[in-house]
Parts: C-alpha cells; sequence; structure tokens
C-alpha cells in the first residue's frame, strides 16, 4: 500500500517511468539469460565441424549444425549453405555476412534499453517540473500566504518522487546497457575467431 501511495503522489510521470521500468527488467532478464558465451559459442561443437571439415567431411558437419542448435551452428550452416562456389574467400563472405545478420539478431532490445536509460532522467525532469508548476499555483493562490498545506506538500512529493524515479530506472538500464554492449563485442570477435578456425581448416576450399 505505501508503494501504491507513493506512486501516486508522483502523478502521471510516475506511471510512465514505471511503465519504462518493468521493460526495461523484462530486457535485462531476457539478455542475461541469451547472451551466454557457453551456450552460444559452445566449444565442442566448434571442435567436432573443425574435426569434420578438416577430413572435407562436409554432410556431416552440416548434420552436426542442424541437431545442435546453438548460435554458433546456424551461422555456420547457413555460412556453409550460402558460399556458393567452395573458395576460402567465398567462405569467409558467407560467414560474415551470416555472423552479422545473427549478432544484430542478439542486439534486439538493446536499443531500446539505452532509450529509457536516456529518457527516463528526463521524465523525472519533467515531472519535477510539473510539481513545481503546483508549487508555485499553491503559493500564489494563497494570496502572499503558504495556501493550502496539502496541495503543497503534493507538489513537493511529486517534484521529488520523479526524479528519484528516473535515475532510479537509468542508472541500472545504463550500466547493464554497457555490460551487454561488451558481452556483444566479444561474442563477435570469438564469433570471428571460429570462422577463421574453420576456414583455415576447411579441406577443398580453394584459395
Amino acid at each position: 500500500m505505501v508503494g501504491v501511495e507513493i506512486l501516486q503522489k508522483a502523478g502521471v510521470v510516475g506511471y510512465v517511468i514505471l511503465f519504462l521500468s518493468v521493460i526495461s527488467v523484462a530486457i535485462i532478464i531476457e539478455k542475461f539469460l541469451v547472451l551466454r558465451l557457453s551456450k552460444l559459442l559452445p566449444k565442442e561443437d566448434l571442435r567436432l565441424i573443425v574435426e569434420f571439415l578438416s577430413q572435407g567431411n562436409i554432410p556431416d558437419a552440416v548434420e552436426l549444425c542442424k541437431k545442435r542448435r546453438s548460435f554458433l551452428t546456424e551461422v555456420i550452416y547457413e555460412a556453409i549453405k550460402n558460399m556458393g562456389i567452395p573458395t576460402r574467400e567465398n567462405f569467409l563472405s558467407s560467414f560474415e555476412v551470416s555472423a552479422k545478420r545473427k549478432l544484430s539478431e542478439l542486439e534486439r532490445g538493446l536499443t531500446l534499453l539505452a532509450t529509457i536509460a536516456a529518457v527516463s532522467p528526463l521524465l523525472g525532469l519533467l515531472g519535477t517540473v510539473i510539481g513545481m508548476v503546483k508549487i508555485f499555483g499553491v503559493l500564489n493562490a494563497g494570496g502572499g500566504a503558504i495556501g493550502n498545506p496539502q496541495e503543497l506538500s503534493a507538489g513537493v512529493a511529486q517534484a521529488l518522487l520523479t526524479t528519484i524515479f528516473g535515475l532510479v530506472v537509468a542508472i541500472p538500464a545504463i550500466v547493464m546497457y554497457n555490460i551487454f554492449q561488451r558481452k556483444l563485442d566479444k561474442i563477435a570477435t570469438e564469433l570471428e575467431s571460429a570462422g577463421i578456425l574453420i576456414a583455415n581448416n576447411f579441406k577443398g576450399l580453394k584459395k
């Protein structure tokens, strides 16, 4: 009940910030579950695929990619399927295109998280301004006296609470955004290394 009362004091802006906080938490939880290097790029799958392709055994490598569905195997499968003439350059180009497309899927939601991190403090500032307008309105209505104490306290509460709410939502959002970006950079680096490793051991590829 106390939480509801506090939220009511924050006004409409407080409800908007609360809505953004729910979206932010949902994105953070989803990215925590998805952006796990061991799940996206299984070392055992990479080892087996390199082993198959080093023997020129493309069917078994493709079959492994179909059975063990992961970020890595999907990229490799698409790269093999779309490389056309089997040359090292064609494979790496196909691998790069596939990797970029799959990485863009992993990035989904991060732009929204960054937007929430940027907008939340501004909404808090908006709530503060609205609260200040209420305060001045009460003071003017009082004809030089303090005016209605309840309305005055409501304006002060809105001015302070929306600022706090905005910062409480924005700080974790920007921190997690930066952490997820670093994770994506590491995933992209590891994926690039995997592509080069496969190309260097892919039997039958022309230079």
